[in-house]
């Protein structure tokens, strides 16, 4: 943290409240990452920038920010609640209106604004790639999905990978991960990402955000998504698809070495605005001034 930053928390802390992210199976039985929110919005930020996380006791001047929260007992007026996907609370804060919210993607933002007469600010999501990491493309490209477990998620892999494997692409998957360098790990071996909703009566949620996308582009991978909302401020740096045909037609357009080369260079100038030495000026943004 450079000599600006000390100097503009040394009064104003930034303490961040959330539930522990945890190693469970939930509904599946395999294992996964629970409350991914809670390491990447709470405990990655309050590290980069010296800040608490979780503490006991909280002084007069810290800038309190509640992610997730159960409910709105111990959060006063002029908190902070960082919402992510939890719709829940909309009602509990219509009623706490100087309880000011933290949006996670410009739909998300646009959306609370029409629910709630609260202030809300908007602080995306950083990505993963503190350190810049370079990777150069396998000579074979390899395709990858993130996420978490369920029957008919893999049976949705199992397409994808034969149908790739019919002209020679590799299909991986990463769904058990346990820490942020196992999953920088997974990026680093990987050509492009694919995204894939199951349910696509949810894609048009207000509470999707293009993380993966922006984690992978910050290594130069390209992501090929099917299009929703949420996706709409990385508009133009992800490949849409709809359907497994047209992961294959994409796939196949990626074997051209020219052709990644230019989607890569463009995805990771994109993904700079994420790193997290930017979206950390927004948290400081809410210091409370002395």
């Amino acid at each position: 943290m450079d000599k600006m930053n000390k100097f503009l928390l040394r009064n104003n802390m930034i303490s961040i409240n959330a539930r522990p992210s945890y190693w469970d199976s939930g509904h599946t039985k395999e294992k996964y990452m629970h409350r991914l929110s809670a390491r990447v919005r709470g405990e990655e930020i309050t590290e980069y920038i010296g800040g608490k996380f979780n503490a006991k006791d909280r002084d007069k001047d810290d800038t309190c920010i509640f992610v997730k929260p159960r409910n709105l007992t111990n959060i006063k007026d002029g908190d902070y609640v960082d919402l992510l996907d939890d719709t829940g609370l909309i009602p509990l804060l219509k009623m706490r209106p100087k309880i000011k919210i933290i949006a996670m993607s410009d739909v998300h933002f646009e959306h609370l604004k029409q629910e709630l007469n609260n202030e809300i600010i908007l602080i995306p999501h950083h990505h993963i790639n503190f350190e810049r990491e370079k990777r150069t493309r396998n000579k074979s490209l390899v395709g990858g999905m993130i996420g978490s477990p369920s029957k008919m998620v893999y049976e949705i892999v199992d397409k994808i990978k034969e149908a790739l494997a019919g002209v020679e692409i590799e299909f991986t998957i990463c769904f058990n991960s346990r820490t942020k360098q196992e999953m920088i790990s997974y990026y680093k071996s990987i050509d492009f990402l694919v995204n894939w909703y199951l349910d696509i009566y949810k894609r048009d949620a207000f509470s999707r955000h293009p993380a993966k996308i922006i984690n992978a582009a910050s290594f130069g991978i390209p992501t090929l998504a099917q299009p929703i909302l949420g996706y709409r401020e990385v508009e133009g740096f992800y490949i849409p698809i709809e359907t497994v045909d047209d992961i294959v037609r994409e796939a196949i357009k990626l074997k051209d070495v020219n052709y990644y080369n230019k989607w890569s260079s463009k995805i990771t100038k994109e993904a700079e605005k994420y790193h997290i030495s930017n979206v950390t000026k927004l948290y400081q943004n809410l210091c409370k001034t002395t």
